[in-house]
């Protein structure tokens, strides 16, 4: 791949942007100043880069992530009241066309993963294709048998033809249930726990797939591993 493309790839912005990076001598790779636009770029280049004086790593494509979402954080690129969940990556991520596989609300927190892969995405949203996520839910009110028994059996959403079943549901205490779902239709857990007579006052999304937190703390970001994407069926 010639090098303004290779640098357009990887979020250094336009083609006009790259190819005048290169022309003023700021990238080096090898200890030597590249300043033809049109230079192949080796692959397994790994750390023999600098940009503009400082060291630097190519991120491998396509990009995976495992983001731990905080809370008033929302899933756009154009968020209206709350900052991006875009913000707490590298900026050039973005340029990348980095996006969401799927969405969560602004106030929910948890897991949230991010590709530049749209197979990807399509692989984990298509509701053909089951891929459980696993919500932490915080009740307002005491949690009961009959509750229960709907979530279990299908409840009707408001504006559906038909019942919505979870995958499972697991008591923890009077207000804390564990609820796994396979879809991701709208507002989906909190119009469920409406549905079976409850109200949802915080929600966290604790797995999807066999993809867990693990040690991500609120904010934190990782990329996936090669087994954690085969896990998955990717």
């Amino acid at each position: 791949m010639e090098l303004y493309k290779f640098l357009q790839q990887q979020g250094f912005g336009s083609r006009k942007t790259c190819r005048s990076m290169i022309e003023q001598g700021l990238i080096e790779f090898g200890g030597q100043t590249i300043v033809d636009i049109n230079w192949p770029v080796p692959t397994g280049s790994g750390e023999q880069w600098r940009v503009d004086g400082e060291a630097w790593i190519p991120v491998e494509m396509p990009i995976y992530i495992a983001l731990y979402k905080p809370a008033n954080h929302e899933t756009s690129h154009s968020p209206m009241h709350y900052p991006s969940v875009f913000s707490l990556l590298p900026p050039q991520f973005v340029q990348m066309g980095i996006t969401a596989v799927g969405r969560l609300d602004a106030d929910t927190t948890g897991l949230l993963l991010l590709t530049t892969d749209g197979q990807f995405v399509h692989r984990l949203t298509s509701p053909r294709h089951h891929v459980p996520k696993r919500y932490r839910v915080l009740l307002k009110h005491p949690l009961d048998e009959e509750q229960i028994g709907r979530l279990r059996a299908g409840v009707l959403l408001k504006d559906e033809d038909q019942p919505v079943l979870a995958d499972a549901v697991e008591p923890v205490d009077s207000h804390i249930l564990n609820l796994t779902i396979s879809e991701g239709r709208y507002h989906q857990v909190k119009r469920m726990i409406a549905a079976a007579g409850n109200r949802v006052v915080g929600l966290h999304r604790e797995s999807v797939g066999t993809l867990e937190l693990g040690s991500l703390e609120p904010g934190q970001w990782r990329f996936l591993t090669q087994e954690e994407r085969k896990l998955l069926g990717f």
